[in-house]
Parts: structure tokens; C-alpha cells; sequence
């Protein structure tokens, strides 16, 4: 493959660049796998936004701030949930499918390669699960499963696809990167107050958590670039990825909640501790191809080019899942519920970037059968991006749905979109 895209920038741009850059940019969204998609209670805050650090309650503490299970009564059972979200920081879904099987003219490739940043076009994806859990007062047990990738291509690869490789020109494919993991879990959840005064109180919580990896791949190394000269053409690519099927680790949140009338704060860091030694089937491959002195007019391309893949075992290695802190507030107004949360993500990995975040929402509470949501958030990679939810109760019975749009706020406006769902009983 690598080959085949190596002998393509040979040529000049081709009339048809779109369906090439299109399917490229697909293999990349799915091929990895928000980071703020959480499974099961915590629909309920996917659909205002992400902001539930302060006012989380039952299983929902376990995800935003456990602290807030100090101030947690009754029980509640998580059935199951789901979340997913894909996204990227350059393209809409309305531009991608202009640009899906379409010639482009030179207004139309200028104004895509304007749309990718100078770091790259980024794509994340991540899908959590909830298969179980219990909520008691201040204790709480969950079994789920995540998966997270993030991937990079360099903003030079759009250039050499939509314009071609021009003379007297390098093109560098360096900043070009990607990992993606699964990871089972199981949480022990505990929240207990320190103070309570008449018209407030104060509380902290600590999750553990136990993870269980099942797949890890990470590129280790990787390195490109093309030279075109009048003559002749030199270039080389490499890549060398990391892979395990199986490791083992533990991690650790902890979270501060207070309550002072009608207004509730948080704070919580995700993955205070947090190690995954991978042991199992580990194997790191390398990819090189190399092209020397390409003359154009020889027609000796398939001697030019030299292509080698080497697989072989390799020695155990260790990885972190990025820690967060985010800080809330809430305040019941009337019927509606509004909140606030400020949240920062550290780089999921050496040379990656870290996030910061702000998120608002409100529930409308006036019913007990149906509970509508809405909310706001940004991040300083994204942009802007808005979400929708609702929650019905029949008896004990809970049912959350959510649905996210970042970058915009229609789903042909937006850069990524997420759909989560949740069930549980509350007694």
C-alpha cells in the first residue's frame, strides 16, 4: 500500500483527487477509535453538555465526581449503556460530501487545504460501554469497557494529493501519528462526607479501578518525505508501530463536592493513577519504503522503488490514560437544573496536545416522566458543539438518550457526532 502511494505522488495531480482524499480521510475516522462519552447514568450529562460534575448522583458520581455519592441515598442498578462519538478538527460532513466524487477546480482544492490546520487533520473516536453496575448510598460497583483512538495525517499529504508533487518542492509526512486501545474495567466507588452543617455540607469520593487491557497499538516511530527535482525524484517513508494483546493495571479518581443551599461545586481528577503494563503478544512492526533516484522518463519505476516489512517480538512496555480535571457548579432554578463545568485533558500520549474544555447545560425537572436536555460545549481544538437528551422514568425504571454535534451545530454543519444511550432502575 505504502508503495502504491509512494508511485502515485510521482505523477502530476490527478482529475480526480477527491474520491482518493475522501476515502482517505474515511479510513482514518474509523481506523482508530470525544473523550467525554460516558456509558450508562451519565448519558444524562453527555446530553447537557458534559456538565455534571457538581450536581452527578448515584452511578452518575462514578463517572463525573465520586465525591457526589457522599451525597447519594437510595440504590439504583445500571443495565447497560452505550456511547459513541467520531469526530475530527477540519471537515463537516456537509464539505465532505461536496468533495466526495467530485472534480475539484482550484477554488475548491484551495479552500480544502484551508480547512486542514497546520498540525494536521486530526480524527478521535471513542466507544464506551456499561455492562453493569450497582449503585447503594455512598458505595457503588460498575463493570464497562472503552476504546479510544486518535490519529493524525499530515497537512502535507492533502498537499501532494490535491496539487501533486511539484520541482524544486520537499514534502514532509513526519507529524503523522496514531494509537488506539481497549481497556474492560472494574470500579469500586466510594463518597463520604466530612462536614455537614445545617445549609451545607462537604464531601469526598475515590473511584478504583481495575483495567484490564485488550488491545494496544501505538505508532513508535514514523518519518516521510518526497524530493522533486528537474531529473528525478528521491524519497522515503517509515513507520513503526508497537502492538499488545493483553496487559494489566490499575487506576484511581478522586473528587471534592460541596452543597450550600440551592448551589452544588465539584472537583475531580480522572486517572489521578493510572498504568497499564502490556505483556501479552506484544510485536512491533516496521514498514520502509524507499525511492532513489525515480527518473520520470525511464519508466523503471517498479526498480526504483524498494519496500520492506519486518515483524517480530517485543519487550513488554507501559501505558497511562490521560488524566482530567474538571470543576462544576450547579444551582436549581425553578423547575430547570442549570450547570457549569470547566474540564482540562492532559496529552493522551508524548507530543500530542492537551484540551481544555467548558461546558453548560440545563434539565428542565418539572416532570417526572419526561426530563428534556440541552447543553453547550468548546474545547480549543474542536470549536463550539451543542447536544440534545432526554430522560424518561416509568416507575423505577430510567431510560437516558443523547446526541452531540461538535464543531457546529447541525449534523451537516458539525466535525464530529456522538449518539449515547442508558438504562437503569432508581429506587
Amino acid at each position: 500500500m505504502m508503495k502504491s502511494l509512494a508511485t502515485a505522488a510521482l505523477f502530476p495531480p490527478l482529475r480526480r483527487t477527491a474520491p482518493l482524499l475522501a476515502a482517505a480521510i474515511l479510513v482514518i475516522a474509523f481506523a482508530g477509535t470525544p473523550d467525554t462519552a460516558l456509558a450508562q447514568g451519565s448519558v444524562r450529562a453527555w446530553g447537557m453538555g458534559g456538565a455534571l460534575t457538581a450536581a452527578s448522583r448515584g452511578l452518575e458520581a462514578v463517572e463525573f465526581n465520586p465525591a457526589n455519592l457522599g451525597f447519594s441515598e437510595g440504590s439504583s442498578l445500571g443495565l447497560a449503556g452505550a456511547a459513541v462519538t467520531v469526530g475530527n478538527n477540519s471537515l463537516s460532513l456537509e464539505h465532505y460530501n461536496e468533495i466526495t466524487g467530485s472534480h475539484l477546480d482550484g477554488a475548491a482544492k484551495d479552500r480544502l487545504l484551508g480547512d486542514i490546520p497546520q498540525g494536521g487533520m486530526t480524527m478521535d473516536a471513542d466507544v464506551r460501554v456499561s455492562t453493569l453496575g450497582y449503585q447503594s448510598g455512598n458505595l457503588a460497583f460498575s463493570i464497562g469497557a472503552l476504546g479510544q483512538g486518535r490519529g493524525n495525517l499530515d497537512r502535507d499529504y492533502f498537499d501532494l494529493v490535491l496539487y501533486g508533487n511539484r520541482l524544486d518542492t520537499s514534502v514532509d509526512f513526519s507529524n503523522t501519528w496514531g494509537a488506539g486501545y481497549a481497556v474492560a474495567t472494574a470500579t469500586g466507588s466510594w463518597g463520604f462526607t466530612l462536614h455537614e452543617g445545617d445549609q451545607s455540607a462537604l464531601a469526598a469520593g475515590f473511584n478504583v479501578r481495575y483495567l484490564h487491557g485488550i488491545y494496544e497499538i501505538h505508532v513508535d516511530e514514523a518519518f516521510g518525505r518526497l524530493d522533486t527535482m528537474l531529473d528525478s525524484i528521491d524519497g522515503q517513508a517509515f513507520v513503526s508501530t508497537l502492538s499488545s494483546e493483553g496487559g494489566r493495571g490499575l487506576g484511581m479518581d478522586a473528587g471534592m463536592a460541596w452543597r450550600s443551599g440551592a448551589w452544588d461545586f465539584g472537583l475531580t481528577v480522572e486517572n489521578l493513577v493510572s498504568r497499564i503494563a502490556w505483556d501479552t503478544g506484544i510485536v512491533q512492526d516496521t514498514y520502509l519504503v524507499t525511492a532513489s533516484r525515480v527518473m520520470l522518463l525511464d519508466g523503471g519505476l517498479d526498480t526504483a522503488f524498494t519496500d520492506e516489512h519486518l515483524s517480530h517480538p517485543a519487550d513488554g512496555y507501559a501505558t497511562s490514560l490521560p488524566r482530567s480535571v474538571r470543576a462544576g457548579a450547579a444551582r436549581r432554578l425553578g423547575s430547570w437544573l442549570a450547570a457549569c463545568d470547566l474540564g482540562y485533558r492532559g496529552s493522551p500520549a508524548e507530543g500530542q496536545d492537551s484540551t481544555a474544555s467548558i461546558h453548560a447545560g440545563g434539565e428542565w425537572q418539572g416532570s417526572r416522566l419526561l426530563r428534556p436536555r440541552l447543553g453547550l460545549f468548546a474545547d480549543d481544538q474542536n470549536g463550539l458543539g451543542g447536544s440534545l437528551g432526554l430522560g424518561i422514568a416509568l416507575g423505577s425504571w430510567r431510560l437516558d438518550t443523547a446526541a452531540t454535534a461538535q464543531g457546529g451545530f447541525l449534523p451537516d454543519k458539525a466535525r464530529g457526532l456522538g449518539l449515547a444511550v442508558g438504562s437503569s432502575l432508581v429506587f
